[in-house]
C-alpha cells in the first residue's frame, strides 16, 4: 500500500452479475490521475466502501475532467493481482485502501 497523490475523475458505481446472472454487491471505480509518474489508472472501489460511506466523500473530492484544473487528494492505494487458472484468466489493478487524512498542527 501507497499514499499517492493524484486526482479522482469519472467516479461511478458499478453493478455486475456473477455467471449465473445473480446480482453482486454494488461497487465503484474511478480514474485517479498522478503527476509522477503521469499516468491515469482505474481504482475499484469495494462493497464494504460502498457502505461505510467512503463512496460519497470521494464524491466530494472529485474533479471536472473538463475543468481548468484537477483536485489534488492523497489515497492510500494497494496494487493487486490473481488468477484463475481453470477459466484461464488473470486480474489485476489497483483498489481504494483508504484516504489519506493530513491531521493540522
Amino acid at each position: 500500500m501507497a499514499s499517492i497523490e493524484g486526482a479522482i475523475t469519472d467516479l461511478q458505481r458499478v453493478n455486475r452479475t456473477d455467471d449465473k446472472g445473480a446480482p453482486l454487491p454494488e461497487t465503484a471505480e474511478f480514474k485517479f490521475h498522478t503527476k509522477s509518474p503521469a499516468s491515469i489508472w482505474t481504482v475499484k472501489v469495494t462493497n464494504d466502501q460502498m457502505a461505510n460511506g467512503t463512496f460519497s466523500q470521494l464524491e466530494k473530492l472529485q474533479s471536472d475532467p473538463n475543468g481548468w484544473g484537477l483536485k489534488p487528494v492523497l489515497l492510500n492505494l494497494e496494487y493487486y493481482e490473481g488468477a484463475n487458472v481453470a477459466r484461464q484468466m488473470e486480474w489485476k489493478g489497483f483498489r481504494l485502501n483508504s484516504i489519506a487524512t493530513q491531521q493540522g498542527k
